[in-house]
């Protein structure tokens, strides 16, 4: 069984305030709903303004995979160590901590067996970025040996990325070439590569429509 939680934190903004609240100062498009944080628990959000509980189908982007409030996540010992990680923010590509590397063991436990090397990235589209960026190195670099190109910034041949269409991949750098889904005025404007893009099988709801 596991111990009894503490009291959650009181915050100063009341849950039926939040929405406008925040409409002051910064745009807010996003759900109508707000997160209760303690009442939330497994596969259910409550909404701290209303005290309704939703089924969760959305994890928020899958950020949340082990559901709200696991119990594991509230052991004290646990939470001890998450407290100090998180209340000093390290450079860890330059310096590194006793919680980083029982971080890295964790994860290198889990992982399967043909993965051996870990890379951090910290979002999914910085994430789609640097799997990119390995595989323009990887390309050119093949190419470059078999004498199709000379490798240089106006004779680079293996840097075109095929897409399908209604991709998303976020919204920075080169993923604003491949993400051409919903809510393109977004990004109408940003520059883009006119990388090779095809059609995709769909089904859209309602399919009477």
């Amino acid at each position: 069984m596991s111990e009894p939680r503490a009291p959650g934190p009181e915050f100063l903004t009341a849950a039926s305030d939040v929405h406008a609240t925040l409409e002051r100062w910064m745009l807010v498009d996003g759900y109508h709903i707000v997160y209760d944080t303690e009442r939330s628990k497994g596969a259910h959000i409550v909404d701290a303004a209303t005290g309704t509980s939703y089924l969760d189908m959305f994890s928020f982007f899958a950020s949340m995979p082990v559901g709200h409030n696991h119990p594991g996540l509230h052991d004290p010992k646990f939470v001890a160590r998450m407290n100090t990680a998180m209340l000093t923010k390290v450079s860890n590509s330059d310096v590194y901590t006793p919680a980083m590397a029982d971080w890295v063991s964790a994860i290198g436990r889990t992982m399967p067996a043909p993965y051996k090397h870990l890379f951090f990235v910290e979002g999914g589209a910085l994430a789609v970025e640097n799997a990119l960026k390995v595989a323009f190195d990887w390309k050119v670099r093949k190419n470059i040996a078999r004498g199709l190109t000379k490798g240089t910034d106006d004779d680079l041949v293996g840097t075109k990325v095929i897409h399908f269409e209604n991709a998303f991949h976020g919204r920075s750098g080169y993923t604003l070439s491949l993400t051409n889904g919903f809510a393109r005025e977004k990004t109408q404007y940003f520059p883009k590569f006119k990388w090779p893009r095809v059609s995709a099988p769909a089904i859209f709801f309602p399919l009477d429509a």
